[in-house]
């Protein structure tokens, strides 16, 4: 009797460890249904907000934190806030994805977006801020590319920056072509799983079409 008591509270046990599990992914996916159909400010704001909800519940896990900064950056991306509302949108994409970082610490996602996170924070006053941000940046880009030479975004983030990075610091489009090109052909053969991020591949072609009209 006290085995088969025994094996009934594993049982029960992992059961709701299952039902706890298919939870967090049943509330993932329904939030990255709603970025792929966010197109305003207020759309990516309220996605970065039922992340953070998720987060709350999960702390353990880098990826609803990483989609808090990922959101609250095309939050600002896509709006037309001034500039210190947009800076005060990018610190808390920066205060997001060092949270995912402190969670997921090497992570080639984390690092890329937070490289992306903090060129765009320089846009916001380039002249202040180039010199330092710029480099900054970059050597987030090239980490994320060390850690992980498969994923495309981290190529894309180093290609983006180099597109709008005037030529007198190091960058301009044709520097930013070969760098799209290897986005291009890891994008070409990166495949989604699961919750993982897969985002890019429509920001990049774009920034190849544009270079190559150069």
């Amino acid at each position: 009797m006290k085995h088969l008591t025994l094996t009934i509270a594993i049982l029960f046990i992992t059961l709701t460890g299952f039902a706890q599990a298919d939870k967090y992914t049943l509330a993932m996916q329904k939030g990255l249904t709603t970025i792929d159909s966010a197109k305003t400010t207020e759309d990516y704001t309220s996605a970065a907000n039922y992340f953070e909800r998720i987060a709350t519940a999960e702390s353990k896990q880098w990826l609803p934190i990483y989609y808090v900064a990922f959101n609250n950056l095309h939050a600002a991306l896509v709006g037309n806030q001034n500039g210190e509302t947009k800076d005060a949108i990018y610190d808390k994409a920066l205060a997001a994805v060092d949270k995912a970082d402190a969670l997921a610490p090497n992570n080639s996602e984390i690092y890329a977006l937070k490289a992306y996170i903090i060129f765009m924070k320089m846009s916001v006053s380039p002249q202040a801020r180039a010199m330092t941000m710029i480099p900054q940046s970059a050597a987030l880009a090239e980490k994320a590319i060390a850690f992980n030479a498969e994923n495309p975004r981290a190529y894309l983030v180093k290609g983006q920056q180099l597109f709008y990075t005037p030529e007198a610091f190091g960058g301009g489009k044709l520097k930013a072509k070969p760098v799209l090109a290897i986005a291009t052909e890891k994008f070409d053969s990166f495949k989604a799983e699961g919750l993982a991020p897969s985002w890019g591949k429509g920001r990049c072609q774009t920034l190849v079409k544009q270079a190559n009209s150069y």
